[in-house]
Parts: structure tokens; C-alpha cells; sequence
């Protein structure tokens, strides 16, 4: 394989133009016509290049002659590099020798001495390089059937090879082509040349596309092995076919450049390309391209389809089904648990009741959905990881929904309240209508409703105003100071007792309290059922204030006595009136509900 390469080395390909065509571009810019110091210049450039070229030259053999000798295999690499480098600048300096002449002549100067060292150098390169390009060839198929059929190790090797000389050849197209352009230049005869580069050119793009599109299918076929991940040696022949696959691309691209500057049609060529790596390029834009790529997909979807068809139906019948036998299973143990629930003893909430009741529901239906899913050929593993990560994103990006959610668990767990309590938080008042993991419904006694988030209900004080079955009903009652205090807490029993949704256990509690600035206030405390709360409260305070004014017990009220003092002229003979008022205030004690109203 280097002994090829290393002979390949000793015969330097002619390609590149600068200098020659940098002077004709300034020459045209400025207007100036040649001189004969211009004409002098030129044949002295001409001649200074004659010389480099020679030097270059020798340097070249020098290298080639040391590489062969050289067993080093490490040496050998950086001495190829150092010769590549050298043998672009040879090229170069041929090209500019090339223009010279060509800018030369058209200027009347001597360019003879360098039209004939260009013509020999060009002339002696072109077989050499058709003989190389030929070699080559032979090389890479050889190299392909190892790859196909030698053993592993010989077949990694080969394909590692073919990458190197599947680049070698391209730029050796790319010397054969320069070399006939510029032989061209100077008015040789490169027709039969330009037929064989144009059949070289058309041989090489049909075994690179055959070659581009079974190494597409041994990429697929290998990406789709079984735990591949954790094959080493086949993660490094995966690898391997990569690079081949994408060192062909590029060498077609080169072909198809190539091509078109001789009118050859490279639509297929191009399509070829864009299908086997993937990856869209300018290409795209050529509508030949784009109808060909757009048929060729039409064409292979249509071929996969009747392949895989059947199957393809066979496995989505097959999800449809799991998933409909888990939709009834989820209905089942939904059944199944709430009767569980409504049948057991324990105290549990609506919201746990739900939650229970939902969330077996679900899972049932999350694992006939992964079953499912499995049936279609996916990974569930990588699957659930990816959930795993979208989940934590997705919880991060949420926080305070999560928050929420962790309110309601607790509320769910401790059972402050239950649908239908009358309760107070968060500064709401009023009898839940609905609960949630995320959220609290509270409908307000005036018919609002009112949806607050479980962090707010759990974050606060949480008044629950129906839990207990019993209630006592607080209430305080004044009368005047010139009233009797015994019949006055015998009018409060009786009204109390005789009401019949007052309970005789526990007694009512019926006691002189407090002595205001104008009333005697008396405390009224009977129990009720929850329920009875308000009908207690509205019908003892009616019955009060009907039983005083029968009995005579006043009840006092907001009052001021105004008193009016004259007093005698002074003295001194002047008239003085002075008003001196003594005010008395009194104010009623009126029953004040302790409770918010609820229903």
C-alpha cells in the first residue's frame, strides 16, 4: 500500500495559477500597455520561475527517494506531509509559468524558453498521471471486495485504506483536469485527452454511487444491530463506514464539478449524494435535483411500504388492541376501587377518594400504553429515561405548580376539610364546592366562586366552620340597670330551653357577664346540631326581644341627656350666661354573631 503511494509521490501533478494571472489583472485594471522593460520583466520572471521549478524538482525526488528508505512508519507520515506541502507550491509555479507564457505571447514578449519547459512538464505528467489514476482504481476495488469479503480485521483495514485513496484519487482527478486545461492554454491538442477524462469521470461516478449506497446500507443495517451502545468493536466499525461514507460525498461532489464543466449531466450524481448522507446542499435548488430526489423518495416509499405494509398494519391492529383490552381494564379497577372505598370503613376524603380512584385508572392505562408502544419496536428504556429528564425540566420550569400539587397531597393526607364544609382560608369564606391536587373551589355564601390554590389554603390558617356535628350558639343580651337580674336570666332560661332544636346535653350556659356603661349584659350559650345553627341564632334573638317587651325588661340604646344652668349677672355689672351640659350616653348591647354564615 506506501510503496504505491510512495511512487505516486515521485511524479508531482501540475495544477494552480496565480502570479501570471494577479500581473494580467493589474496590467488591465491601469490601462497600460507592455514596454519593452515590461517585455524584459516578463522573460525574466519567466526564468526566474524556469528555476524554482528545477529546484523544486529535485527537493521533491530528494523526499520521495528518503520516504522509500525510510521504515519509520511515523516518519513516513510527517515526511508525506512535508512533500504534499512542497508539491502544492510545484504546482503552483507550473500554473503561474502557464500564465506567463499565455500573457506573454499576447504581449508580444519572448515566452519561448518557457512554453517549452511548460509543454514538457505537462506532456510528461499526463500519461503518468492517466497510468496513476488507473493504478488507483484497481486499488479501490480491490480494497471493496476485502472489505466485503475478508475477514474482520482485514476488512477494517481495507476500508481505512479506501478512505485515503478514495481522497488520493479525487485530488488526482482534479490534477488530470488542470493539466488538460492547461495544456489547452497553450494550444495543444487535448481532445482525445478530455474523452478519456470525461469517460474516467463518468466510470468513477457510477462505482462511487454504487459504492455511496451499499455503504449507506451497512450503516443503517449496523445502527439498527442490538445493543450496539455497548459494542466497542462495532461502534468503531460504524465509525469507520462514516468516514468512508462521507469521503465518497465529497469525492462525488469534486466528480460532479468536474462533470458539469464538460456538460454532463450530474442531477442522479447530486441526488445520489443528498440521499445517501442526508444532509441538504445547494444542490437542492436545481429543480432536476429536487424532481429526482422528490421521485426517488415517492419511489422508495411506495417500495417500503409494500415490503412492510402488512406488518406495519399488523402492529398498529396490535396497539390498538392492547390499548382498548387496558382502556376496559383501567374502567374495571376504577370500578373496583371506588366500591372499595364506599364499602370500607376509614375515614378518607373526596379528594383522596378521587385521587385513589383516578390514578388506578391511569396507571393501568400508562402500562397498556408502554406494552403497547413495545409492539411497535420502540425502546421503552430510553423511552422512560427521556421522561425522566423531560420531567425533571418540565417540574423545574413548573415550581409553583408543584408547590400546589404538594399542598394538595398534604391536604389529601391530613383531611382539614371535605367537599360540602363550610371553611375558611386564605382570607375566603364559604362551603367547598370542589377539590383537586392543584387547586381548591370554594363557593361563597352569595353564590361566588372562588378557585384558590392548595398552597395558599394549606400555607394559612384553615378554619373548618361544619366539621363538628354540634355547635355552640354564642350570643349576649343587655338590659337597664333599674331591670330585675333574676326575672331577666328567667325569661333567658326559658326561651332557651323551650326552643326545640336546642340540645339538653350540654346544658345551655345562661349567665350575668358583664357591667357595661349603660347595660347589664347577660351571656346566651345553648348547643345545636351544626346545621341548626342559624335557626337557633335568628329564633332565640326574635323570642328576646318579643318576651322584654311582654315582661317589661327594657333593653337599652344609645341615649344623651343634655342639662341647661343659668347663672346670675357678675359683679361688675356685665351680663354673663354660661351653659354648662352634663352628657349621659348609654348604648344597647345588641347580639353579635361570632360565626360567619354558612349553609
Amino acid at each position: 500500500m506506501h510503496t504505491a503511494t510512495f511512487s505516486r509521490l515521485r511524479r508531482p501533478a501540475i495544477y494552480g495559477f496565480a502570479l501570471a494571472f494577479s500581473l494580467s489583472l493589474a496590467s488591465a485594471a491601469f490601462g497600460q500597455t507592455d514596454t519593452p522593460e515590461d517585455k524584459k520583466s516578463t522573460a525574466a520572471q519567466i526564468r526566474e520561475l524556469i528555476r524554482a521549478l528545477e529546484t523544486r524538482r529535485t527537493e521533491l525526488d530528494d523526499l520521495a527517494k528518503k520516504i522509500g528508505k525510510n521504515p519509520d512508519h511515523a516518519a513516513a507520515v510527517v515526511m508525506e506531509k512535508e512533500i504534499s506541502e512542497r508539491r502544492e507550491k510545484y504546482r503552483r509555479d507550473v500554473a503561474n509559468l502557464v500564465k506567463l507564457v499565455v500573457s506573454g505571447e499576447d504581449a508580444g514578449a519572448d515566452a519561448a524558453q518557457g512554453r517549452a519547459v511548460a509543454i514538457e512538464i505537462l506532456e510528461a505528467e499526463a500519461p503518468k498521471m492517466k497510468e496513476t489514476l488507473a493504478e488507483q482504481e484497481k486499488q479501490m476495488l480491490a480494497l471493496i471486495d476485502t472489505s466485503e469479503s475478508g475477514t474482520p480485521q482485514e476488512a477494517d483495514k481495507a476500508r481505512t485504506d479506501l478512505i485515503g485513496d478514495i481522497s488520493s484519487a479525487t485530488r488526482l482527478l482534479k490534477y488530470v483536469k488542470s493539466n488538460v486545461d492547461q495544456r489547452q492554454q497553450l494550444g495543444l491538442d487535448v481532445e482525445s485527452d478530455t474523452k478519456h477524462l470525461t469517460e474516467r469521470l463518468q466510470a468513477r461516478a457510477d462505482v462511487s454511487v454504487g459504492l455511496l449506497k451499499s455503504t449507506k446500507e451497512q450503516i443503517d443495517e449496523l445502527a439498527k444491530r442490538p445493543g450496539i451502545d455497548a459494542d466497542a468493536e462495532a461502534q468503531k466499525e460504524l465509525s469507520t463506514l462514516r468516514k468512508q461514507r462521507d469521503a465518497l460525498a465529497e469525492s462525488l461532489r469534486t466528480t460532479a464539478d468536474l462533470m458539469d464543466q464538460y456538460g454532463l449531466d450530474t442531477s442522479e450524481l447530486r441526488q445520489s449524494i443528498i440521499s445517501a448522507t442526508g444532509k441538504l446542499s445547494q444542490d437542492i435548488l436545481n429543480k432536476d435535483v429536487a424532481a429526482g430526489l422528490l421521485e426517488s423518495s415517492a419511489a422508495d416509499a411506495a417500495d417500503w411500504f409494500r415490503t412492510n405494509g402488512a406488518e406495519i398494519v399488523f402492529q398498529l391492529l396490535t396497539f390498538l388492541l392492547i390499548l382498548f383490552a387496558f382502556w376496559i381494564l383501567a374502567r374495571i379497577a376504577r370500578g373496583t376501587v371506588r366500591r372499595v372505598i364506599e364499602r370500607s370503613k376509614m375515614q378518607i376524603s373526596s379528594l383522596a377518594r378521587d385521587f385513589f380512584i383516578k390514578m388506578t385508572g391511569r396507571t393501568v392505562m400508562l402500562l397498556g400504553f408502554l406494552i403497547a408502544i413495545a409492539q411497535l419496536g420502540v425502546e421503552v428504556g430510553p423511552l422512560l429515561a427521556g421522561l425522566g429528564i423531560a420531567g425533571f425540566i418540565v417540574g423545574f420550569a413548573l415550581q409553583d405548580t408543584l408547590s400546589n400539587f404538594a399542598s394538595g397531597l398534604m391536604i389529601l393526607m391530613y383531611r382539614p376539610f371535605d367537599v360540602g364544609d363550610a371553611i375558611e382560608a386564605a382570607g375566603v369564606t364559604g362551603k367547598v364546592d370542589q377539590m383537586n391536587l392543584v387547586s381548591t373551589m370554594i363557593l361563597t355564601f352569595d353564590n361566588q366562586l372562588l378557585i384558590l390554590p392548595n398552597k395558599q389554603v394549606w400555607g394559612g390558617i384553615i378554619r373548618n366552620i361544619t366539621h363538628q356535628d354540634t355547635r355552640r350558639v354564642d350570643m349576649t343580651f343587655g338590659i337597664g340597670y333599674s331591670d330585675d337580674i333574676q326575672k331577666a336570666e328567667e325569661v333567658l332560661t326559658a326561651i332557651v330551653t323551650s326552643h326545640e332544636k336546642v340540645l339538653k346535653d350540654p346544658e345551655p350556659v345562661i349567665r350575668l357577664h358583664t357591667l357595661g356603661d349603660s347595660s347589664m349584659d347577660f351571656i346566651v350559650r345553648p348547643w345545636s346540631k351544626t346545621s341548626d345553627y342559624w335557626d337557633v341564632y335568628w329564633d332565640v334573638t326574635r323570642e328576646v326581644k318579643r318576651r322584654f317587651d311582654e315582661e317589661g325588661i327594657s333593653i337599652p340604646f344609645p341615649q344623651r341627656d343634655v342639662h341647661i344652668y343659668q347663672q346670675a349677672a357678675s359683679g361688675d355689672g356685665r351680663d354673663a350666661s354660661d351653659v354648662q351640659r352634663s352628657e349621659t350616653e348609654t348604648s344597647a348591647q345588641t347580639p353579635i354573631p361570632v360565626d360567619e354564615e354558612d349553609v
